[in-house]
């Protein structure tokens, strides 16, 4: 996977309300991030992206996303 894949996942991501920049980690070909509750829909309609829920908390989720097969 290049890079630009995972910027592209970044900038998506990012432009989800509620999402820091700052949270948004990536490691190798997975990108990592906090996303509210609410928000998680938003997350899983993103277009070639696949994205798994790694942790629930009371607000937020911690999500990984990767570029679709």
């Amino acid at each position: 996977m290049s890079a630009s894949n995972t910027d592209s996942i970044v900038e998506e991501l990012a432009a989800i309300s509620g999402v820091m920049r700052d949270d948004i980690h990536v490691s190798d070909d997975t990108v990592t991030t906090y996303i509210p509750t609410d928000q998680l829909e938003d997350a899983e309609a993103l277009e070639d992206i696949d994205v798994e829920v790694l942790e629930e908390h009371e607000h937020e989720y911690l999500i990984s996303a990767k570029a679709g097969r």
